[in-house]
């Protein structure tokens, strides 16, 4: 089946069609400024959310490309077609923080602090204490730190100059009360636990599958060395599209959901980038369909199916100029895409020959 989208106008497209093919992996290329943006992350998505019945997150028109001819800004015109049934969630893995505050962190976001408080909720020591799981929360006063109120950090203002943070002087970080901080569990109290690092709780937690699968996960989108405790405002964009990615993993795939990532690649290692990509794959494999912006032609490569936008950019782009399997557009002529992509394939195809 496809997912079609008709007469599209937005920014530099103008009256174009598109079709996606479902349940598989489309990579969206070109150029900087040739449209790829305007038609994923913008026309797709509003068109496929408007069917849906909500509205679609607020985009930003693409900077670099300002020679929209016909849409009023910020607006959308086209209609969507083919097998829409198919299609009954939508899933946008941007890279915008997970939090705007200290208080947001990996645990919290993925969940799987909920069940880490639990378990310390079970122990003896917090059960003849009668303390629950709200307790082990920094976000609630029985179990926080008074002098910080669960931040691990206060503000300390100096003379003629911004304030600065600094480490709280009765909790030391920890963000925790000396009393919630002596209950442990298997020698290790909660504070320490958010201290540990992916791959360090991973093999903490190997005995319980309901905090041991996401960090899993985590772990295997190449996220190991942060820590369960690292504030939403310390990682980058490209962490938190990968922890974003990684929280929908976790979740029943019912093989309905359409999921749009723009450059996802964007700052990962190459080994890194295998990994995403068998996250990706995973979600298709599972029957959902993924559209990426991309140009990291590895990935691309791997796709199933390609859409190239261009010959250029701006008023000069706007337009498909090869669609098909990876194979096909690299053979198609006008593309500046096209030799690029070549190259990545015929690396790929020289490696598998010689194992």
């Amino acid at each position: 089946g496809w997912l079609k989208l008709e007469g599209v106008v937005r920014n530099n497209l103008d009256d174009i069609d598109a079709a996606f093919p479902l349940g598989v992996l489309t990579a969206v290329t070109g150029v900087s400024g040739s449209g790829k943006s305007s038609l994923v992350s913008q026309a797709l998505i509003e068109l496929v959310a408007a069917h849906l019945g909500h509205e679609a997150p607020v985009a930003d028109d693409e900077a670099d490309a300002p020679d929209a001819p016909a849409a009023p800004a910020g607006t959308t015109a086209g209609r969507l077609a083919g097998d829409t049934a198919r299609i009954r969630r939508l899933v946008q893995v941007d890279q915008k923080p997970i939090g705007r505050t200290p208080r947001s962190n990996l645990a919290t976001y993925t969940g799987l602090f909920d069940a880490v408080r639990k378990l310390f909720a079970a122990t003896p020591a917090a059960r003849a204490r009668r303390y629950d799981a709200g307790r082990f929360s920094f976000n609630v006063a029985k179990g926080r730190c008074p002098t910080c109120e669960g931040e691990g950090f206060v503000s300390v203002e100096l003379l003629f100059m911004p304030s600065v943070y600094a480490p709280c002087p009765d909790c030391h970080g920890a963000r925790y009360n000396a009393a919630t901080l002596k209950v442990d569990w298997h020698g290790r109290n909660i504070a320490q636990v958010l201290g540990m690092t992916v791959d360090e709780a991973c093999a903490f937690f190997a005995d319980e599958p309901a905090v041991h699968r996401p960090l899993e996960l985590l772990r295997l989108i190449g996220l190991g060395y942060l820590r369960l405790g690292q504030p939403a405002t310390e990682l980058s964009g490209g962490e938190a599209q990968r922890i974003k990615l990684a929280t929908e993993l976790q979740r029943a795939q019912r093989g309905d959901t359409l999921y749009v990532l723009d450059e996802p690649t964007t700052g990962l290692h190459p080994s890194d980038v295998d990994k995403l990509m068998a996250q990706l794959e995973g979600l298709v494999g599972a029957g959902n369909t993924v559209v990426v912006v991309e140009h990291e032609m590895r990935v691309v490569a791997r796709a199933d199916w390609v859409i190239d936008l261009g010959p250029g950019a701006g008023g000069e782009g706007g337009r498909i100029v090869a669609s098909g399997p990876p194979a096909e557009v690299a053979r198609g002529a006008g593309s500046a895409t096209a030799p690029y992509l070549a190259r990545a394939l015929g690396v790929e195809a020289n490696a598998t020959e010689g194992k």
